[in-house]
């Protein structure tokens, strides 16, 4: 069996932290051949049939349990050979993500973590548009005017830009902040004049932003993400503190709302955010979490991951 993980450099990558390499750590375990690519490395090759192609770099744990690959063992590869492809590397969301998305949804055998397509639809910060009713007041624009008028009207509010992660740009706005629009402006100017979101204020943010780990729509775990003392950023690649923490009876009914959305657009490996009871984000690019969820809780998310991907290739 064979997968393949699409991802940012795995020699790079903090095996104390990072979610994709338990995935792999997981598949080698199991005696699967893992192999890495870089997203710019697929490729179409049209000659009366159309087939996607990559170059790849089998996977190894060395002795100190870190990846690695060869660099001179690059080879090329019919991506339909494949069992399963993860699509795990960070955003920027631009058009070299976009076109690879395009690519990877023409294959018809590998299954694939997430599907292509719909990531390609559903940025993870957009993708709430389809829950209005779970979400606090939201705006997706790059209207100077429309965003001040909401700022205004919600008094308090979130802004971060619609293509970022790992807590890019968060900042938090008073609706009598001093030179409004121009700041507005540079704001954009900053983000390339892309659309922004901007939430209304949550009160209990301090209390942490929680992290919701899915596998094909149904819970597997759960962490606090606390910020630091002063701090609006709870995401971890921004300091943000894990906690050990149990799934609410309102949590659970939010993940059981959306998820016959994520079944039928084959979205597997999902990371939803929630706080204060509203969620805030369904991260479906390469959600986090598996690492700090298993050390609070004894669990081992990677194992029920592929155990899936296991019973859905039989």
């Amino acid at each position: 069996m064979k997968f393949l993980f699409q991802m940012d450099d795995p020699q790079k990558i903090n095996i104390n932290e990072d979610s994709t390499y338990m995935l792999i750590r997981e598949s080698l375990r199991r005696g699967i051949e893992c192999y890495y690519n870089d997203p710019s490395w697929v490729f179409s090759e049209i000659n009366k049939v159309n087939k996607i192609k990559s170059h790849v770099l089998s996977l190894k744990l060395n002795k100190n349990n870190k990846l690695s690959y060869q660099k001179m063992k690059l080879k090329e590869i019919d991506l339909e050979k494949m069992n399963a492809i993860f699509i795990r590397q960070d955003p920027p969301f631009d058009l070299n993500y976009i076109s690879n998305t395009y690519l990877l949804d023409r294959l018809k055998k590998p299954l694939l973590v997430n599907n292509p397509k719909e990531i390609r639809n559903f940025p993870e910060k957009h993708i709430m548009m389809n829950f209005p009713e779970l979400t606090p007041p939201t705006l997706i624009s790059s209207n100077i005017e429309i965003i001040t008028k909401f700022i205004k009207k919600n008094k308090e509010v979130i802004i971060k830009p619609a293509y970022g992660n790992g807590g890019l740009g968060i900042q938090k706005i008073y609706f009598n902040k001093s030179n409004l629009n121009l700041f507005i402006k540079n704001y954009l100017k900053k983000f390339f004049n892309s659309p922004i979101i901007v939430q209304r204020f949550l009160k209990n943010f301090n209390k942490g932003d929680k992290r919701i780990i899915l596998i094909n729509g149904k819970i597997a775990g759960g962490v606090l993400r606390v910020p630091k003392t002063n701090s609006i950023k709870a995401n971890f690649h921004a300091g943000g503190k894990p906690v050990k923490t149990n799934i609410t009876l309102k949590e659970k009914l939010i993940c059981k709302k959306i998820k016959p959305f994520l079944i039928k657009n084959g979205l597997i490996f999902v990371g939803i955010d929630v706080i204060d009871g509203y969620l805030t984000e369904i991260n479906i690019t390469s959600p986090t979490g598996i690492q700090e969820i298993n050390r609070l809780n004894n669990s081992k998310i990677e194992k029920d991951i592929i155990d899936f991907v296991f019973k859905s290739l039989q």
